[in-house]
């Protein structure tokens, strides 16, 4: 008799839950299954605050094997990459091992990847920035610029192409 999601009714997939174990296995052995959810990964979690990503649930439905939930879900795109799950745990485990393991296998298996996630690929590709930087208002509402703040001036379409050619070639180099 196996474990069953009541709320889903979805069984764990061992053959999923090995793919999870191989991408990570180089970086430590055995991560989920070492995690005993003590929850501070989640209490450090940037994307906690505004998106509900947890961290320790994370790792639970890996440990149990219910990788098809995580894939399915849209809370794996919302990781800022912050490392402070890593930082936090006192069982030198990562999260964000396990998070990046997921995505992998939902890029490879050609599942919808999260529409925010997506465009902010595209404006890194395009311009190398997630968001261009915008004028702001100080207190004494002022308008506030990059030059104003005494800040570099941004990067030229010539220095940005460089930078599109980069990325670029990593992801042709991973993909092989």
């Amino acid at each position: 008799m196996s474990i069953v999601d009541l709320t889903s009714m979805a069984e764990p997939e061992g053959e999923a839950q090995k793919k999870v174990n191989e991408i990570i296995k180089g970086l430590k052995e055995d991560i989920p299954n070492d995690c005993y959810q003590c929850g501070k990964c989640t209490s450090g979690c940037e994307a906690f605050i505004l998106t509900e990503l947890e961290p320790h649930k994370v790792m639970a439905l890996s440990k149990s094997g219910f990788i098809d939930e995580l894939l399915n879900s849209s809370e794996i795109w919302t990781c800022v990459t912050c490392l402070k799950c890593k930082e936090r745990c006192p069982q030198d485990l990562a999260p964000v091992d396990v998070i990046f393991a997921v995505k992998n296998i939902a890029v490879v298996s050609g599942k919808q990847i999260d529409s925010g996630y997506s465009n902010m690929l595209q404006a890194v590709l395009g311009t190398g920035f997630i968001q261009s930087p915008k004028e702001v208002v100080d207190r004494e509402n002022n308008a506030v610029t990059r030059e104003g703040l005494g800040l570099t001036p941004m990067k030229g379409p010539e220095e940005i192409a460089k930078l599109q050619q980069v990325l670029m070639k990593a992801a042709m180099e991973t993909l092989r």
